[in-house]
C-alpha cells in the first residue's frame, strides 16, 4: 500500500512539475523577434488625439439621453439632484449632445443576504457623450460600485457628478 501512495505521489509531482516548468519558445528568426518586440512600445508611444481631450462642453447644452432599459431615468434624476448644467430633452433632434451606454445591476445572492445580512447589489455603468453634429465622442465614463446601498441610483450620481466637473472645468 505504501508503494502505491508513493508511486502516485512521485508521478504527481513529475506531472505537476512538467506542467508548470517554462518553456523556452522555439527559435525564431531574428526578424520575428524584433517585430514582435517593437508592437508594443508602438502601442505606448502613442498619444491620444489633442482635439477629443480639448472639446470644451458648454453649460446649458441640450442632451438627448438613448434608451438604457431604464437606467435613462436615474441619468435624468441624477443630472437634477446634483445641479449639472445640461437641459434634458427627449426628442434627439433638439439634442446638442447624446448620451449612450449600458448599465448593468448584479442582486445580491441568496448566500450574501443569508450569511452577511446584506441586500446591497453591484452596480455598474459605463456612459459615452456624443456630439451630434459630428459624431465626436466628447466625454465618457465608467462607474463600478460593489455595495450599492441604493443601486443604479448611486452609479448614475456618478456619471452626473464626473459630467458636471467636465462642464465646469475641474475634469
Amino acid at each position: 500500500m505504501f508503494h502505491r501512495i508513493s508511486c502516485l505521489l512521485l508521478f504527481l509531482s513529475a506531472f505537476a512539475t512538467g506542467t508548470f516548468a517554462q518553456t523556452t519558445p522555439s527559435s525564431t528568426t531574428p526578424a520575428a523577434s524584433e517585430q514582435s518586440a517593437s508592437k508594443p512600445a508602438d502601442v505606448i508611444d502613442k498619444e491620444p488625439p489633442a482635439e477629443l481631450s480639448k472639446e470644451k462642453i458648454p453649460a446649458g447644452s441640450k442632451v438627448y439621453i438613448a434608451p438604457l432599459k431604464g437606467y435613462e431615468s436615474f441619468l435624468t434624476a441624477a443630472f437634477i439632484k446634483k445641479g449639472t448644467p445640461v437641459v434634458v430633452v427627449n426628442n434627439p433632434e433638439m439634442a446638442d449632445y447624446e448620451i449612450s451606454g449600458v448599465s448593468e445591476s448584479h442582486q445580491a445572492g441568496w448566500a450574501k443576504m443569508l450569511f452577511l445580512g446584506s441586500e446591497q447589489s453591484n452596480e455598474q455603468a459605463s456612459v459615452v457623450m456624443t456630439k451630434m453634429k459630428t459624431g465626436v465622442a466628447v466625454w465618457g465614463y465608467n462607474v463600478n460600485k460593489t455595495n450599492s446601498y441604493k443601486g443604479k441610483q448611486s452609479s448614475s450620481e456618478a456619471c452626473a457628478k464626473h459630467l458636471k466637473a467636465r462642464i465646469e472645468g475641474r475634469e
